[in-house]
C-alpha cells in the first residue's frame, strides 16, 4: 500500500517500486490536488493512504444503487468469504475484468486479508461499527478505496463468516452509445 504525504508545497505518494520501499511513485503541487492526485490514483489503481489515517478507504455515502453508477459501468464484483482463511471468486456482469482492474482488487484483498486475520469476527464487526458509515442496512457498510472512482467495497457482518462478509464491486467508464 502506498502512503500520500502532503506539505504546505506538495502532495507526494511514496511506495515500491523495482522491489525498493519508500520510493516516491508521484508529485504534484498541492494547488492541483483535485486533478492530478486522483488521475494518478485512478490511472494506476493504486491504493493510498493519507498521512493522518491509517486506513486507505473512506466512507461512500454518495452510492444509493450499485449497480447504476453515473458514467461507469459495472464489470461485477468479486466475492469474498471466510473458510480457514479469506477466498473469493468472480461474479461477472457486464465483460470482464482488465489485469489492471485485477491489481487494483488484489491490493483490497491484501488489506483485507492483512487487517481481518480472523475473517468477519467480533474485531470486523467493532472495526466496521467505529470506522464506517452504515449504508443500506445496519451491519452494512459501503467505503471505497481513497479517492478512487472504479472501486467500492461494500462489507456486511450481519452474519459474520457463515456467508460473503465483502464484495469488491468493480467499474469501467460507460461507453456512449
Amino acid at each position: 500500500m502506498d502512503k500520500l504525504i502532503q506539505t504546505s508545497e506538495a502532495s507526494i505518494i511514496y511506495g515500491e517500486f523495482k522491489g525498493e520501499p519508500n520510493q516516491e511513485l508521484f508529485r504534484c503541487p498541492r494547488k492541483l490536488d483535485n486533478v492530478d492526485l486522483p488521475r494518478y490514483i485512478n490511472e494506476s489503481r493504486t491504493l493510498v493512504c493519507p498521512m493522518e489515517n491509517d486506513v486507505p478507504f473512506e466512507n461512500d455515502v454518495e452510492t444509493t444503487d450499485l449497480r447504476n453508477i453515473e458514467g461507469k459501468t459495472l464489470i461485477g464484483y468479486y466475492r469474498m468469504y471466510y473458510r480457514y482463511g479469506w477466498d473469493g471468486r468472480w461474479m461477472l456482469e457486464n465483460g470482464k475484468p482488465s489485469k489492471l482492474d485485477c491489481f487494483g482488487v488484489q491490493q483490497i484483498i491484501d488489506w483485507i486479508c492483512e487487517k481481518f486475520t480472523k475473517g468477519c469476527d467480533y474485531y470486523m464487526k467493532d472495526w466496521c461499527a467505529d470506522r464506517c458509515v452504515q449504508w443500506g442496512g445496519e451491519q452494512r457498510y459501503l467505503i471505497r478505496p481513497f479517492l478512487s472512482e472504479y472501486y467500492k467495497v461494500m462489507i456486511d457482518t450481519t452474519y459474520g463468516n457463515g456467508d460473503y462478509p465483502v464484495r469488491i464491486y468493480v467499474y469501467k467508464e460507460k461507453e456512449n452509445d
